[in-house]
């Protein structure tokens, strides 16, 4: 049995990285190279991606197939498009204006309400109460995926994770590739969103190096909750100054515990 030919009526959560690109592809290809009817993908943008992310969603949306681009906006969510689409993180910080506080590792809203209810009420809105969501966690990421297979509330597919998929196996499918990912630098720290606080110091300190003007949007949502994203880490205004002042205080080999914590964004 084929895992990437899922019955309809489905929608792939497209994150714009490579895994869940690698994933598409293998999905359109189980349906003989087009989507079936009912089945859709689906792009949920917070306004903090990587212009080369959204570039790439787009080029996808243009030479795979159909994507759909929505935001959480109070109520609800809108549907976009790449000339409409938010870029200065507003859908994120009118949520985290909703909210009156932060996301943070312990409460991670953001990846609830950015992400997955816009593409649940899309999917509703569209005549599917009942659907199964199509997700890119690879065999590799067993934490996240019997986390997920957990996950009651849902209908839940992961094709790479069922087809024994791991890293090496998507680099080397997008290596022979005719297009491909171009995050700076080749980097995949600037995935996701941008300084998300998820992610580990090394990789925080890497983007703000390459583009620290990034760093604003973090420091005035700090300053106006009057919080921080991280209790266990300076706020992103001395995180800022110790990288472009101060120098890289914290190197990748400084503290081998400061990890990456996964969230259902995918890469």
């Amino acid at each position: 049995m084929n895992p990437y030919r899922i019955e309809p009526p489905f929608y792939v959560s497209f994150s714009g990285g490579r895994t869940s690109g690698y994933m598409l592809r293998h999905v359109l290809d189980a349906w003989g190279g087009s989507l079936p009817d009912g089945g859709h993908v689906l792009f949920s943008n917070t306004g903090k991606e990587h212009g080369r992310t959204l570039e790439f969603v787009e080029r996808v949306g243009r030479e795979w197939c159909p994507i759909t681009w929505v935001e959480w906006q109070l109520g609800g969510f809108l549907e976009v498009t790449p000339a409409t689409a938010s870029r200065n993180g507003e859908p994120f910080a009118a949520l985290i204006r909703k909210r009156r506080f932060l996301p943070n590792p312990i409460a991670r809203f953001c990846t609830s309400d950015l992400k997955v209810i816009p593409m649940r009420k899309w999917m509703e809105a569209r005549g599917f109460p009942e659907f199964t969501t199509v997700i890119g966690l690879r065999a590799d990421e067993q934490r996240r995926v019997a986390k997920l297979r957990g996950d009651q509330s849902r209908d839940i597919a992961m094709p790479l994770a069922d087809a024994g998929v791991h890293s090496e196996m998507v680099k080397e499918w997008w290596r022979n590739a005719p297009f491909d990912l171009q995050l700076p630098n080749g980097d995949a720290a600037f995935g996701n969103c941008d300084l998300c606080f998820l992610k580990n110091r090394a990789a925080t300190d890497r983007v703000m190096e390459a583009e620290p003007a990034r760093a604003k949007w973090w420091i005035d949502l700090e300053q106006e909750i009057g919080g921080t994203f991280r209790k266990d880490r300076p706020p992103y205004a001395t995180i800022l100054h110790q990288v472009t002042i101060q120098g890289r205080l914290f190197p990748e080999s400084d503290d081998p515990n400061d990890i990456t914590i996964p969230c259902d964004c995918t890469e």
